[in-house]
């Protein structure tokens, strides 16, 4: 009766000291940290111009909006990435404007515990290419392309389809520093424009 009671306890404090390990390891492979790479489509749009100085009266439509990423997951809370974004905005005539932009993305994510749901904030810095061509007058001396320091500023929420695949839906706002063009021989400088998209697509971890 002795030895079975001392089992017994030896049991019970095994158990007791194994279960808090099973959980804290159960919570590591719920949040896993690797590699991952992310696709989305949408819609953005520009901002109206601030043209040397003077507003610009013709208002830019949301048009086509894509961004692709790779990124790193360092497990519940943060994640790194690089991402390539590029939308495309028009005014009323159809003339528009391409804005191809590398990031490089800090997010913080907040899972909701028993959930498939995780909302998540960024913030990035990089560089955007403007590509306002199709909006220049033909003829002259045109230089209607330009690089400009750009920041980023995100949200959205993703929703886990199985261990490896999410859907995430996403808005980002993207501010430019001064964009200079030269349109039939007059500089013009752009400032204090951005850009607002809306994306939804997919998320896979390796």
């Amino acid at each position: 009766f002795m030895k079975r009671k001392i089992l017994s306890s030896l049991i019970t404090a095994s158990l007791a000291s194994i279960t808090p390990l099973a959980i804290e390891h159960a919570n590591a492979e719920e949040y896993k940290k690797g590699f991952y790479s992310s696709f989305g489509l949408g819609a953005g749009t520009f901002s109206d111009l601030l043209l040397s100085g003077t507003i610009y009266s013709v208002p830019f439509d949301y048009g086509f909006s894509y961004e692709t990423g790779f990124g790193y997951d360092f497990g519940k809370r943060f994640r790194a990435e690089l991402s390539y974004t590029n939308t495309t905005s028009e005014i009323s005539t159809g003339n528009q404007a391409k804005f191809g932009s590398f990031i490089l993305n800090g997010y913080v994510d907040f899972p909701i515990e028993n959930s498939k749901w995780a909302p998540f904030l960024g913030v990035g810095i990089g560089t955007t290419n403007v590509d306002a061509t199709n909006l220049c007058t033909v003829g002259g001396t045109d230089d209607c392309k330009d690089n400009t320091s750009t920041y980023s500023l995100s949200g959205g929420i993703n929703y886990a389809l199985n261990d490896t695949t999410e859907i995430t839906s996403k808005v980002t706002y993207l501010g430019f520093g001064d964009i200079d063009t030269t349109d039939d021989g007059v500089t013009l400088r752009v400032s204090e424009s951005e850009t607002l998209s809306y994306r939804i697509g997919l998320t896979f971890r390796f």
